[in-house]
C-alpha cells in the first residue's frame, strides 16, 4: 500500500533537514537568548478540528470487525470529529456504520478510487447515500508506485488526472454534493507530483510519512512544495502520517516503539497545525491484525483495543483543548521566553472563557532507529515570563494524564521543564 523502500533511502535527507534550523509561520524554534513574545492565539477549537483518524470499516476480517464493541467506543472516547475511509457503492454494511458515526458528530472523508468504482461519477451515488455523513472526497491513492494501474487505459498520471478532472466535475456539478469538498490525488513519493502536476481540486492532499524519523522530517522541503504543485494555492490536508510500531521489522519504513510514537503524534499535530495544514488524519485507529507486518501496526490502538501511549496523549490533549465551536477573536499574550530554548517549539491557544494554552515540547528524535532504542531527552530549563496579568494558572502533561501536575497563584514567571513529549500550560487571564 505504501512505498516505504525509497523513504528509507532517504533517511539522510530527512536528518539533514531536521538539522537546518528552518523558519515556518507560527513555528517558533528560539536560541538560547531571550526573546520577548506578543502573539496572538489560536482557538482552541480549530485546533482541536485540525485533527481525524484514519479507519478501515470495511475490513472485517481486521480488528475493524469489532465495530460495535471496540471502534465506534474508541472514536467516542478519543473524542475526534473526523476520519478517513473508503466504502463502495454496493457496501450497504460500511455505508451504514459511517451514517451512524455521523450522528455521533464523526464525519467522514471518503476515498475515491478506480479500483473501487468503475467511473469518477460513482463517487456522487455514494455520496447521496449517505447525506449527512460525507464532507469530503479524495482522489485516487498513490497510484504512483502501480505500474499495473489503468484508469480509461491510462497508467499514472494521465489516468489519475482524467479520473480527477471527472470526479471533481462530478461531484461540483451536482447541487445535492455541489458542497463537497474534493481533495487532490496522493502519491506515495513526493518526487512524483512533479509527474501529476495541477489537478482539479479544493485541497492538496499528501501521505507526509516522516520515515520513523521525528514529525517535521521531510515536511518543509519535500512534502508540502511537492503537494503544492498538484494542487496550486490551496490549503493542505495530510490525510495519512505516522508510525508503526514492529520495530523488529525494519525492511522499508523502520518502525519506533510505542513510548516514542506517544510522543511523536501529539508533536505531529502541533506542527501541522502550526503551518496552517488544514487537518491531519493519523494512520491509523487500531492495529489491523497482531504481527510483526508493518501495515498491520500503525496503530493508535493495539489489536485487542488496548490504548497505546500516543491513544492517551491525543485523547488527552481533545479533552484538555475542547471547546465550542463557535467565532470568536482570540487575545493576545504577551510573555518572555528565556534559558534553554534551543529546539523549543511551541502553540499558543485560547478557549472562548479566555483561558490561554501554550503548549511547548521540544522538537528532537525520541527514538534511535540504528540501536532500535527509545533516547532519554534531558529537560531544558525554560522560564515564561508572563507580561499580561495572569490570575492562575495550571501544568499539564497529556502524555500521562489529564490532570494537572502543577498549579500556580497570580505567577509573574514560571520555570518548566520541557522535553519531547507536550506540556500544556493554562494561563488564566486577569
Amino acid at each position: 500500500m505504501k512505498y516505504w523502500l525509497s523513504i528509507w533511502n532517504q533517511r539522510w535527507q530527512y536528518l539533514l533537514i531536521f538539522l537546518v534550523s528552518t523558519v515556518v509561520a507560527g513555528i517558533t524554534a528560539l536560541s538560547s537568548q531571550s526573546q520577548s513574545l506578543s502573539e496572538t492565539a489560536h482557538s482552541a477549537s480549530s485546533f482541536v478540528d485540525s485533527i481525524g483518524v484514519v479507519v478501515h470499516l470495511n475490513r472485517t476480517n481486521s480488528a475493524y470487525g469489532e465495530y460495535d464493541s471496540i471502534i465506534k467506543p474508541k472514536l467516542q472516547e478519543l473524542g475526534i470529529h473526523h476520519i478517513r475511509d473508503g466504502v463502495a457503492l454496493n457496501d450497504t454494511v460500511t455505508q451504514a456504520k459511517l451514517s451512524e458515526l455521523a450522528t455521533l458528530g464523526i464525519k467522514s472523508t471518503l476515498v475515491m478510487d478506480p479500483r473501487d468504482q468503475a467511473t469518477a461519477s460513482v463517487a456522487v451515488d455514494i455520496v447521496k447515500a449517505m447525506p449527512t455523513s460525507v464532507e469530503a472526497v479524495e482522489g485516487p491513492n498513490e497510484w504512483d508506485v502501480w505500474e499495473n494501474l489503468t484508469y480509461k487505459d491510462q497508467p499514472f498520471p494521465a489516468g489519475v488526472k482524467i479520473f480527477q478532472s471527472e470526479l471533481y466535475g462530478a461531484i461540483k456539478g451536482d447541487p445535492a454534493t455541489a458542497q463537497i469538498d474534493v481533495l487532490s490525488p496522493t502519491v506515495a513519493l513526493w518526487a512524483n507530483a512533479s509527474q501529476l502536476g495541477a489537478v482539479d481540486c479544493d485541497y492538496g492532499a499528501m501521505h507526509s510519512y516522516p520515515g520513523g524519523e521525528p514529525p517535521t522530517a521531510g515536511l518543509d522541503w519535500h512534502w508540502i512544495p511537492a503537494t503544492q504543485q498538484i494542487c496550486p494555492g490551496k490549503s493542505l490536508i495530510a490525510t495519512e502520517s505516522g508510525w508503526h510500531n514492529a520495530v523488529s521489522n525494519n525492511s522499508g519504513q523502520p518502525g519506533v516503539s510505542e513510548a516514542a510514537a506517544g510522543k511523536y503524534f501529539p508533536r505531529l499535530w502541533l506542527e501541522y497545525f502550526n503551518r496552517d495544514i488544514r487537518r491531519v488524519y493519523l494512520n491509523e485507529l487500531i492495529d489491523k491484525w497482531k504481527s510483526s507486518d508493518k501495515e498491520g501496526n500503525f496503530g493508535l490502538l493495539r489489536q485487542d483495543g488496548s490504548p497505546k501511549p500516543a491513544f492517551e496523549a491525543i485523547k488527552n490533549l481533545v479533552t484538555l483543548l475542547q471547546d465550542p465551536a463557535s467565532a470568536f477573536s482570540p487575545g493576545t499574550l504577551s510573555y518572555t521566553m528565556t534559558g534553554e530554548t534551543t529546539n523549543v517549539h511551541h502553540t499558543l491557544l485560547q478557549k472562548q472563557n479566555g483561558h490561554f494554552y501554550l503548549i511547548l515540547w521540544q522538537e528532537v528524535p525520541s527514538f534511535d532507529l540504528s540501536t532500535q532504542q527509545d533516547i532519554s531527552v534531558p529537560n531544558q530549563i525554560v522560564t515564561i515570563q508572563l507580561e499580561t496579568a495572569i490570575t492562575a494558572a495550571k501544568l499539564y502533561q497529556p502524555l500521562q494524564s489529564v490532570e494537572s501536575t502543577a498549579q500556580y497563584t497570580s505567577p509573574r514567571s514560571l520555570v518548566l521543564n520541557v522535553n519531547d513529549a507536550p506540556a500544556v500550560l493554562e494561563l488564566v487571564p486577569a
